[in-house]
């Protein structure tokens, strides 16, 4: 009796285990049915009117019509994007908080980050922009070309300061470094948290350069207030058909290494409805508005959803490291 007893209770508990895991999964496909149902958040990791804050505002207000429900913009800088991963991180994974990533989350993940956050940690959704970098001088500055720039730079005692977004190592420094390896241009970082930060530390004569990304610079290239000297990319872009690009102006970086932009959220959303939030992403990029935006700003579309994002995004970070590795910060 007492083994008969034992069968039956353990016959008992795996059918306990199966309706469990069965009500799981219906509740799952419920959840995912009724995608979207109340606002989504999108969290941002830098301030204000950067490239990145004006791609999310962009996406979002297109977002909202194709999802029918609000989408939402929140900034959450400081850190090099540790305050927003936090959040995000720590959120449900249901799909109603979403946050913007950029190269330089993979390389925070490796640096300052390293052991607090792994790229394995979220959840990748989409790739929706591949943005190339720029150099930037102030109008007065005496840098008129990229060569005038590199030649400057090599002269005892002068100390160029440049800045950006992020930290050294962050994807904007890595950008920088690609053109002074090349030039062999020594030179001194400014870290700031995001581009229109550094636009106005460069408008204010605390630094030399900026690197950034086309957004911030545009309207200051308009007014004549800024000179963009040259751009990381394979040929030029549309909205600066004057501007030459590395190579061009004699320095043939690699020009595969961009800044990215896409869509991350807590590890396990499913994929349901990871989908669902692709779907209507992208759709939002097809809007009339979004490929103005696009056009104006020299974006790439992306075009990789949660079954391809996170293979790009491990390659993007084994790219990354190999150049942490050259500068020193990682082992």
């Amino acid at each position: 009796m007492g083994l008969h007893r034992k069968l039956k209770t353990g016959h008992g508990f795996a059918i306990a285990v199966a309706l469990a895991a069965s009500v799981t999964a219906s509740s799952a496909r419920a959840a995912a049915d009724d995608f979207p149902n109340k606002p989504i958040t999108i969290v941002v990791h830098t301030g204000a009117g950067s490239s990145t804050d004006i791609f999310a505002r962009e996406l979002a207000h297109g977002a909202g019509k194709i999802f029918g429900k609000p989408v939402v913009v929140v900034n959450r800088a400081g850190g090099s994007g540790a305050t927003q991963m936090a959040l995000i991180k720590s959120a449900d994974p249901d799909g109603y908080t979403v946050g913007v990533n950029t190269a330089s989350h993979l390389t925070a993940m490796e640096t300052n980050l390293k052991g607090i956050y792994k790229w394995q940690d979220f959840s990748w959704i989409t790739l929706n922009q591949l943005d190339p970098y720029i150099t930037v001088v102030a109008a007065d500055s005496p840098y008129k070309t990229m060569q005038d720039l590199v030649a400057a730079g090599k002269k005892d005692g002068v100390n160029l300061k440049v800045g950006g977004f992020g930290t050294v190592g962050a994807a904007h420094n890595i950008a920088f470094n690609l053109l002074a390896e090349k030039a062999d241009l020594p030179f001194t970082w400014v870290s700031y948290t995001g581009g229109p930060q550094a636009m106005t530390a460069l408008l204010g004569k605390h630094i030399d350069v900026v690197n950034t990304n086309p957004g911030p610079a545009l309207q200051f290239a308009a007014a004549g207030r800024v000179r963009i000297l040259g751009i990381l990319n394979e040929s030029r872009v549309d909205s600066l058909p004057d501007t030459p690009t590395y190579a061009e102006a004699g320095y043939p970086v690699d020009a595969t290494w961009k800044q990215i932009r896409g869509i991350f959220g807590p590890k396990d959303i499913p994929m349901d409805i990871q989908k669902k939030l692709a779907d209507g992403f992208f759709k939002a990029m097809q809007t009339p508005a979004f490929q103005k935006y696009m056009k104006e700003t020299a974006q790439i579309a992306g075009d990789k959803g949660p079954d391809q994002y996170p293979a790009f995004i491990q390659k993007m970070d084994a790219i990354g490291s190999v150049w942490l590795k050259k500068q020193g910060l990682l082992k």
